[in-house]
């Protein structure tokens, strides 16, 4: 008995784990767009989103220590001592947050894509339509 228990716990859990998984892509006809397309690559694939908007910014920090050098961040880059002689830059950068919403007909959820400036970051499933 506890082994059939355990045995249906493992396969709710994988279940879980695929349908997770799935949310990290949106089929728009025969094609897919995943987290990491651009905002172009969506628009090419799905059309225009029944609904768009802005919500808010987020700030990026990115330090690296091998040399490179963003001359077009300059005013937002700083540079500090690296420990063996090197030097790290820090870049910020403010990136807007956009939310794009998609009805994909009756039945199928309503799927919400989110942008971190021009790159798909999240796909939110919302309620079945």
């Amino acid at each position: 008995m506890q082994r059939l228990v355990k045995w249906r716990l493992v396969a709710v859990l994988t279940i879980f784990g695929m349908t997770t998984a799935l949310a990290d892509s949106m089929r728009c006809g025969s094609y897919l767009v995943n987290t990491g397309d651009s905002q172009s690559r969506v628009l090419q694939v799905c059309g225009e989103p029944q609904r768009a908007w802005q919500d808010g910014f987020i700030e990026e920090t990115v330090r690296r220590n091998d040399g490179y050098y963003d001359s077009s961040a300059l005013p937002q880059t700083q540079t500090y001592p690296f420990l063996l002689g090197g030097q790290e830059t820090e870049v910020r950068r403010v990136k807007p947050v956009y939310e794009w919403e998609y009805n994909l007909g009756r039945g199928r959820f309503l799927k919400t894509l989110v942008f971190h400036g021009d790159i798909l970051v999240r796909i939110i499933d919302g309620p079945r339509q």
